[in-house]
């Protein structure tokens, strides 16, 4: 009885929690292992069709560590996806070569380019599409939240500086 009147009237402490009950099989935390996480997958270069403009990225004159003559040894295809109002794709025909006098490793670089990356990484977004997302990422916010951005210093995304 007395324990009936004490559980109606209010408690200093706050309501009890039950202890949690353990999972009958629980997950491992992180990864999985082997071939069971899925695939590793790269964004597949585009096809020929899809590519706008082509441009080559010469081996420089001379070596830049050491200014020693340069030897091609090869070239590899690098793809860039501009975002304007349609998606513009170029594709730069990059030239490789070593230093005869150093042996070092050289390739050539477009203007255009917005990376150095070959291989796995070789298609990126362009200067004009990493403008836009740092702009939106830095300028443009939700109306609420700066309305400096939504007013009379509104900038139309798309247009060029």
């Amino acid at each position: 009885m007395d324990e009936a009147i004490r559980s109606g009237k209010r408690q200093a402490a706050p309501f009890r929690k039950c202890p949690p009950s353990p999972k009958p099989d629980p997950k491992r935390p992180g990864r999985k292992s082997g071939d069971t996480h899925g695939t590793h997958e790269h964004r597949p270069p585009p096809s020929p069709e899809q590519i706008a403009e082509c441009h080559a990225a010469h081996l420089p004159a001379a070596c830049p560590h050491c200014r020693g003559r340069l030897v091609e040894t090869g070239a590899a295809d690098q793809f860039q996806t501009e975002s304007p109002r349609q998606p513009l794709v170029r594709k730069f025909r990059v030239h490789i070569g070593h230093c005869e006098a150093c042996g070092k490793r050289t390739q050539g670089r477009h203007p255009l380019q917005t990376s150095d990356a070959l291989g796995a990484a070789a298609s990126q977004i362009g200067p004009d599409a990493q403008a836009a997302a740092t702009l939106l990422h830095t300028q443009i916010r939700p109306a609420g939240a700066n309305g400096k951005a939504w007013g009379r210093n509104r900038t139309a995304i798309g247009a060029k500086a």
